[in-house]
């Protein structure tokens, strides 16, 4: 607490790691280019973060996600082939939570599996029951406090750290003004990120071979291209160096659970 007895704010900074703009484009560079990118920024701020990654990228690329653990970042679960989980069973998202975690247990070695994100942010209502019986100890999934009542939670030790929905608005012109007024009143603000973001998915786009799919993500989902690459990491980079300025403590989530 500082001199006036207000709580430090502390920034968890997330990174999915999955392939490129899943549903869109079935590519990697995210990984092969985005993921060094972002590292080497935290590096320079010595910060960590929490790492949520797919099983089949695991499998795809080990090296880069050892890198990640190698680096003293917290590695954490993301599904296995990036499925909406909201649609699925209870013994099929079982069976694919529980086939990630061995994935990427069976590659990070030196890490401790307690973490779960929900591919596009939409767990099942049953998500707390599946993790508690893996082993889980937290959820990132449910942006929203209130809804929290819609999933089964009771009896089960789990606890959930609600991502933020600011990490998308933060590439679009003039919104960090904004938004860093809400940003900096928070006690706890879970941000997350992809690596794709971390290179120029507009690029990336041009080169689709289906031009109605690129005049629909160009036009109608400025979201997707917005800002990333070079000026996504200028902006996140000046976004960590206000909030070090203000003396706040930057968290990996395992070492939040309580």
């Amino acid at each position: 607490m500082n001199k006036k007895g207000a709580h430090v704010l502390k920034i968890a900074l997330t990174f999915d790691v999955e392939r490129d703009l899943p549903n869109v484009l079935d590519t990697h560079f995210g990984i092969d280019a985005g993921l060094s990118r972002i590292l080497e920024m935290l590096e320079n701020f010595d910060i960590k973060g929490t790492f949520f990654c797919t099983g089949n990228v695991v499998e795809r690329f080990p090296e880069r996600i050892k890198s990640i653990e190698q680096k003293g970042h917290e590695i954490a679960c993301h599904g296995l082939n990036h499925e909406r989980l909201s649609q699925l069973s209870f013994d099929e998202c079982k069976e694919i939570i529980s086939q990630s975690k061995e994935v990427v247990e069976h590659i990070c070695k030196k890490s401790k599996i307690i973490g779960f994100r929900a591919p596009y942010l939409s767990p099942p209502k049953f998500l707390f029951k599946v993790l508690n019986k893996l082993g889980f100890k937290y959820d990132s999934s449910i942006k929203s406090r209130k809804n929290l009542k819609y999933y089964q939670i009771n009896g089960y030790q789990i606890q959930e750290f609600h991502p933020s929905d600011y990490n998308v608005f933060l590439r679009f012109p003039l919104s960090y003004t904004f938004l860093r007024k809400w940003i900096f009143k928070k006690k706890l603000i879970v941000l997350y990120f992809h690596p794709w973001e971390a290179i120029n998915v507009k690029n990336l786009l041009r080169n689709h071979k289906n031009r109605t799919d690129f005049l629909k993500n160009i036009v109608f989902r400025p979201d997707r291209w917005l800002n990333t690459g070079d000026s996504f990491l200028r902006r996140i980079s000046k976004l960590i160096k206000e909030a070090i300025s203000k003396k706040a403590e930057f968290v990996t989530l395992n070492q939040l659970i309580v």
